[in-house]
């Protein structure tokens, strides 16, 4: 009851509705006017979705959370109610959420008739969704650990970044510089989603890559949840959950 009302919450945020679903949904149709052959339909589908899921879960969820931040710690100070319990709770409405971004995407690409429903979209929805999670956590880490001040100066800035670490740039050039910011990028979940679905529309073998991300998201999640946990006990909250 609680995870639905909370949902219907967000669904009334006019943030959440021009910045995760508008936003998006409007970049995704400029190929489509402009120039239809300016980005492959499906690329275009993943980075839509991709820029509508990384803005509710590092902009708008984060902002929320530092929000009610103060309520929902004296909850674990005061029950059995345990941050890790808020922290799932909190992920199955992004995961609503995130279906739900992917959804409007979904819809806007069937009526333009540049996208199909087929493999190739279903593996997009699972590891679109699995993206979702990862950021997601991020998200929550951000906005438990910060004041809402904090969050809402930081959280764009943190967004772009996360955002410029999605494609790879070995794709735009070569050099040093490249190659240093290409290491970065491999050791981050992103770089796996994109190389999977390059390798699935030229064809190539594409095994590895799954793989790859899970050990990725969990290397590089260990520090945020280290880090949430030392935070919350380092501010006096009680151990109980």
């Amino acid at each position: 009851m609680i995870t639905w009302i909370q949902l219907k919450q967000v669904l009334r945020n006019k943030r959440f509705i021009f910045f995760t679903i508008v936003f998006p949904a409007t970049w995704y149709l400029l190929p489509s006017v402009v120039n239809p052959r300016m980005m492959d339909p499906f690329i275009a589908f993943l980075i839509a979705s991709l820029m509508g899921i990384l803005g509710n879960a590092i902009v708008t969820f984060s902002k929320r959370l530092s929000a009610g931040r103060q309520f929902y710690l004296a909850q674990v100070r005061l029950s059995h109610y345990s941050i890790w319990r808020y922290l799932l709770s909190q992920l199955i409405i992004q995961i609503g959420l995130h279906l739900l971004i992917i959804l409007v995407i979904t819809l806007l690409g069937i009526g333009l008739q540049t996208l199909t429903i087929d493999r190739n979209y279903w593996d997009a929805v699972l590891w679109l969704s699995a993206l979702g999670i990862y950021f997601s956590v991020i998200g929550f880490w951000f906005g438990i650990s910060f004041s809402p001040t904090t969050v809402d100066v930081g959280s764009t800035p943190l967004m772009f970044l996360f955002a410029l670490m999605i494609v790879p740039f070995s794709w735009f050039s070569t050099g040093t510089f490249t190659g240093v910011i290409t290491k970065i990028q491999e050791f981050l979940p992103p770089y796996y989603f994109y190389q999977f679905f390059y390798t699935q529309l030229t064809h190539q073998a594409a095994s590895g890559h799954l793989w790859k991300f899970g050990l990725s998201a969990l290397i590089t999640l260990i520090p945020f949840l280290v880090g949430l946990r030392l935070r919350l006990f380092g501010g006096g909250v009680s151990r109980r959950g």
